[in-house]
């Protein structure tokens, strides 16, 4: 059911820290922190590690942003998530509300039709991604994806063209087979490792919530 700009911002006002929802932001590790009520272990810990406050801007255009900067600090290690929460701390029981890849700006729409279940490609018109770039992706609105693929692996893109790429398990290596037609939203990671405690840091409006692919 296609909602309008009105109905969606109204939805995502429901989400900020004014409706004790999003209050805080968190690191997670390469580990998908999934879409449960709790998230997966691989939260960011030790050292000086603490979830940072957020505050959104009210929304608009179906989208809302966050209005300060975060500085998130974390500890030696390699991080890829921005996970939601609505507590401090480290509470994760009922207090996860889900997550974005870090730098994951680059992100779009994709279809597997029978010539791409033969060549194992995803079509996206101007996808916008190169070989070696990681990528994750998303079933679309709660349907199923092309068989082959999983939610929640960061693969690695290979072959890409213009409309079409393929996905690999290993940088480089050879393509996932797809074995089904379907959907998808796919969204890149760019990874931040650090070998010794740091800051993840994040710009006024750099962190954008919408209703794609829910």
């Amino acid at each position: 059911m296609p909602f309008n700009d009105t109905s969606k911002n109204v939805m995502l006002d429901a989400l900020d820290e004014s409706a004790t929802q999003i209050t805080h932001i968190g690191v997670h590790t390469l580990t998908d922190p999934g879409t449960g009520t709790n998230a997966n272990a691989g939260e960011a810990s030790g050292g000086s590690y603490a979830r940072q406050a957020v505050t959104w801007g009210a929304a608009s255009s179906g989208q809302k942003a966050n209005t300060g900067a975060l500085s998130i600090p974390v500890p030696a290690g390699t991080f890829g998530f921005l996970t939601f929460w609505n507590a401090s701390g480290t509470g994760n029981t009922n207090n996860y509300r889900g997550y974005t890849p870090l730098n994951g700006s680059t992100k779009g729409f994709g279809t597997v039709d029978s010539a791409g279940v033969t060549a194992d490609a995803i079509q996206s018109a101007a996808h916008g991604l190169a070989d070696n770039d990681r990528v994750m992706v998303f079933n679309v609105f709660a349907e199923s994806l092309p068989a082959g693929l999983t939610e929640g692996t960061i693969y690695y893109v290979v072959s890409s063209a213009t409309d079409t790429f393929e996905v690999s398990l290993t940088q480089g290596g050879a393509s996932v087979n797809i074995t089904g037609q379907g959907e998808l939203f796919f969204q890149k990671v760019v990874p931040e490792t650090f070998g010794a405690p740091g800051n993840i840091t994040v710009d006024v409006g750099a962190l954008v919530l919408d209703n794609t692919g829910i």
